[in-house]
């Protein structure tokens, strides 16, 4: 093989984007299993002349094909040593829509939720709800045969399939549909490929008829091998059913016509606990009387997670003490009463035989998306367990009969516990797959003997209960390995034999379903593993260290979501793994590891990589693990600047509040006119990197400090306190939110006492200046403790500055106290109002100036703190607020300014903020907590932002 002439011929051919140095392949290495394969290139494929042409060069230099989505797996398909085609930034459209018919075609890379937000309007869906739903790819699905909570009710997704274009290894393009014995006759007397494969499939089938029948599974949820047991039972044969589940074996496809379901009308769902995780297991059976649509388990460590989760633990009030295990049970009907009395019904019965200790049933849809939240978190909490030991995926997609079902999971967790080792769970009670994860530290030798001792034990257990070996998860990497027994010799040779007819050079994914290597083989993290962690200035207190923090992720992909939440803004602008949380992480991972270039975490690649995260903390509370990649990226670029010095645009950022002091006052008209200037903006674009297009913010002639110290004040006894931290922003550019913010609490009846503290270090921190931000921000935490210290709440304003004053600064510390003080002291303005008022200390009421408003929360603001309060505050006095779903601005610090990011950064806007706000009417209030989303907004939208505090007043 000539990988240079073939990237050559790609990168003359291809229109998409061709990746082949050592950081691009490294991300396309591993997805979420335990395994790691580095590809030989990926190409980003934009169309099918693209698909066509990739295949066609592959070919020729006899190289093996791996099509990918959104790198899920978790049984390792998705890696190889192959030539990657990534269907998920390009090819992910909706080609056809038929409503009356319920049906749609689809290109491989769209995303399962991003169709189902395009069918909504029409009330229908595509009914298998994979727990990655938010960023699985349709052709994933299609390739791993996916199913999810509903199959019980849906099956799993060869019940949808229905057509599929499909390209061999050979460049054989095939039209896979359902025929009749007569069309099929018809196709298979042609005298080509296709009519080969058509002819000897159905010999195949013909011949092994009983063997078939006696092998595989008679359990619902079977995903293993290929699906020749679609072919048995009736004379209406499609071979798209066979390709569903293939995992990339046999060929790659093109486009799916997939059958859609009509969307439930009523939802219904209870949440019962249980003291031990077999008493759950034991009820199902009675539940699964009542009809319900999904029954899903989660285990104490996946409850406990939840409640430390920054996202989850505003979700988690429905679960009731401690419990060793929840049944999630949902229940679908055509009306209010039907998902009210099924429900009422089985709590009955599970009290009579005294089954669970609470049973809360929730009809609101409030609550029905937290619990569901909760669930579809579940994988992704559970591998956020701190530690190098993680709950790892190898015997947990074993598919048991109900009646076996507690059977089956006693005896697991006694041959776990034989092995000294502790198990996580979650999953689909309802279909008897429930997802053990065994708990190792795969860098260990002795944890990855359990690893195989585990595997082989439980697989015996498997054939024991006549279960499935893959219930959703598929074979790939980890159970491939057990096809041969556990299909026997004949069905075994049968499957190759597929792979043969359809793929006989075995260039299309090899090593997956037939003809696989050990499981212990290819690991991500092997005995062999070695890493140096360097000496950074954050602690990583929580997380156990900075290798520690990096290892969180564990290739989930919840950061390649797109449809909600803040992370990762990025990604979400350009699709591009590089640009998620995941591929960040797997590049700190590999160059901390020394598996790329000599520089290792101060690289110039490693720069490129981490350059468009925005350091929105999206990922600290979305993310399941919750992967501070914002801190990481600060500690990491402290090592750049170390070994590779500061540019100028560096030192400008670094010196931001300095510059701040110096320039407002007196010296702002001018300086704030000259800013403005062609000649000023071309210079510093220039000089600098800004763009020529943005103004940077003015200076305020009068500072906030100026304002106040010419006002009269009057100590009052008797009322409370509150201290408001005087932050670089509004006391230096916008004094104006700062005077709102003093009003407002005067008005709520407090004495505000201003604190001059010093700067929080906001931007030193995001750039990765973080020796001086020590330095500097412990004295202004410690002039702030002074206050907390006499028992004076500290309230701010700016949510950046809240981040770095009670998340940021204390990881930097050495005294862990001071820290803690900061955290339990210093809080935003809105959350503080909102205890005041909880708490029966604030008598008054707040009302909104404008009768409609628009609130874009700030991103720290959504990660850390929430805009609950925000509106909790102002409701129910007639006025509306309703929340932009936008993500992150765009604007980031400095970000927005740099030329290279402008693009970028309005494309992020774009998406949902300045539309929202270009067709607001005029009169509307544009409420904006963040300085930089403020600017931001005026900059692309020509519209006035304003804080909170400026948009409220004490209702008289």
């Amino acid at each position: 093989m000539n990988l240079t002439a073939m990237i050559e011929e790609l990168r003359q051919q291809v229109s998409g984007d061709l990746h082949t140095d050592d950081y691009a392949l490294g991300l396309y290495a591993t997805d979420a299993s335990i395994y790691q394969i580095k590809p030989l290139a990926v190409v980003a494929v934009k169309d099918e002349t693209d698909v066509l042409a990739a295949i066609k060069i592959a070919q020729k230099y006899g190289v093996t094909l791996l099509p990918r989505g959104g790198g899920t797996s978790l049984a390792g398909q998705t890696v190889g040593h192959s030539l990657i085609l990534d269907f998920s930034r390009y090819m992910n459209q909706v080609i056809e829509f038929n409503e009356s018919e319920r049906w749609v075609r689809v290109q491989p890379g769209l995303v399962r939720d991003e169709l189902n937000a395009f069918l909504s309007p029409y009330k229908l869906h595509f009914a298998p709800d994979p727990a990655t739903s938010s960023r699985a790819n349709i052709g994933g699905m299609i390739g791993n045969n996916s199913s999810g909570t509903k199959s019980i009710l849906y099956g799993k997704t060869v019940d949808h399939v229905l057509e599929s274009r499909f390209i061999l290894a050979d460049g054989t393009l095939l039209h896979l549909k359902n025929h009749s014995p007569e069309s099929w006759d018809q196709v298979a007397s042609q005298n080509d490929r296709e009519g080969e494969i058509y002819r000897k499939f159905r010999e195949l089938i013909h011949q092994n008829r009983t063997e078939i029948e006696a092998r595989f599974p008679k359990v619902m949820r079977r995903v293993g091998g290929y699906n020749l047991d679609e072919f048995i039972h009736t004379d209406q044969w499609n071979l798209a059913k066979l390709v569903t589940g293939s995992e990339g074996t046999l060929g790659v496809m093109l486009e799916a016509k997939i059958n859609l379901e009509p969307l439930p009308r009523f939802e219904s769902v209870c949440v019962v606990h249980y003291h031990t995780v077999l008493d759950a297991i034991y009820s199902v059976e009675t539940m699964l009387k009542y009809q319900p649509a999904a029954v899903e388990i989660l285990d104490d460590v996946v409850v406990q997670l939840s409640r430390e989760n920054l996202e989850t633990s505003r979700h988690s009030h429905f679960i009731q003490g401690n419990p060793a295990a929840i049944l999630i049970v949902e229940f679908y009907g055509e009306t209010p009463e039907e998902v009210e009395t099924r429900p009422l019904q089985m709590i009955e019965e599970l009290k009579s035989k005294g089954m669970g200790y609470a049973h809360p049933l929730f009809t609101d849809e409030k609550n029905h998306d937290d619990v569901w939240v909760i669930r579809k978190k579940g994988l992704g909490l559970m591998l956020g367990i701190k530690g190098k030991a993680k709950p790892l995926p190898f015997i947990e997609d074993a598919g048991i009969p109900i009646p076996h079902l507690p059977e089956y999971i006693d005896r697991v967790l006694k041959l776990c516990a034989d092995l000294d080792t502790k198990v996580s769970m979650y999953a689909h009670a309802s279909v008897g797959v429930i997802h053990v994860r065994p708990i190792l530290d795969l860098r260990e030798e002795t944890d990855i003997k359990k690893l195989t001792q585990i595997a082989e034990r439980t697989f015996n257990l498997v054939m024991e209960y006549g279960g499935s070996w893959s219930g959703e998860h598929g074979d790939g990497l980890v159970r491939s390995p057990f096809n041969e027994k556990f299909f026997g010799p004949i069905v075994y040779q049968l499957l190759k034999d597929v792979k043969a007819l359809f793929d006989p050079e075995n260039r299309m994914n090899p090593g997956k379903i037939v003809d696989a290597p050990p499981m212990d083989q290819n690991l991500r993290y092997g005995k062999s593993y070695h890493s140096a962690p360097p000496t950074t200035h954050f602690h990583y207190r929580q997380e156990n260290g900075f290798e520690a923090a990096v290892d969180m992720c564990t290739g989930v992909g919840e950061c390649r979501k797109v449809l909600s939440g803040t992370m990762c803004p990025s990604f979400i602008a350009t699709r591009n793994e590089e640009h998620s949380t995941r591929g960040r992480a797997n590049a700190l991972r590999l160059a901390m590891s020394g598996q790329l270039d000599e520089e290792g975490l101060t690289s110039p690649r490693l720069r490129e990589v981490l350059d468009l995260c925005l350091s929105c903390k999206g990922c600290k509370s979305e993310c399941p693990s919750n992967v501070d990649m914002a801190r990481l990226k600060s500690d990491v670029s402290q090592l750049y600047y170390d070994k590779h010095g500061l540019s100028f645009r560096d030192k400008l950022i670094r010196n931001t509040t300095k510059a701040a002091k110096q320039l407002s006052g007196s010296m702002a008209p001018v300086v704030n006119r000259v800013q403005k200037t062609k000649i000023f903006r071309v210079a510093m674009e220039k000089m600098a990197g800004f763009d020529r297009r943005r103004v940077l913010p003015e200076y305020a002639a009068e500072t906030f400090e100026k304002w106040y110290r010419k006002q009269a004040h009057v100590s009052s006894p008797d009322k409370p306190k509150v201290v408001l931290f005087a932050d670089t922003f509004l006391n230096h550019h916008e004094p104006e939110v700062g005077i709102a913010a003093f009003r407002l609490l005067q008005d709520c009846g407090y004495e505000v006492i201003p604190a001059f503290a010093g700067c929080c270090q906001r931007p030193k921190i995001s750039h990765g200046f973080l020796r001086e931000a020590k330095t500097e921000g412990e004295k202004t935490l410690r002039n702030l403790n002074t206050y907390i210290q006499e028992h004076i709440p500290v309230v701010v304003v700016e949510p950046s500055c809240a981040s770095a004053l009670t998340d940021d600064l204390p990881e930097l510390l050495e005294d862990i106290g001071l820290g803690e003080s900061i955290k339990s002291g210093v809080k935003m303005i809105d959350i503080f109002l909102a205890e005041e008022k909880a708490a029966g200390r604030l008598d008054v009421s707040l009302e909104l100036i404008a009768e409609t408003n628009l609130l874009h929360g700030h991103c720290h603001q959504k990660a850390l703190f929430g805009t609950k309060a925000m509106k909790q505050l102002v409701s129910g006095n007639g006025k509306s607020i309703s929340e932009i779903p936008s993500g992150c601005c765009g604007m980031a610090g400095s970000f927005g300014y740099e030329k290279e990011h402008y693009d970028l950064s309005r494309k992020i806007g774009e998406r949902k903020l300045f539309p929202a706000i270009k067709t607001a009417e005029a009169q509307t209030g544009i409420i904006a907590c963040g300085f930089s989303c403020r600017h931001q907004i005026e900059h692309f939208t020509e519209k006035k932002a304003r804080h909170w505090v400026e948009m409220v007043r004490v209702k008289k």
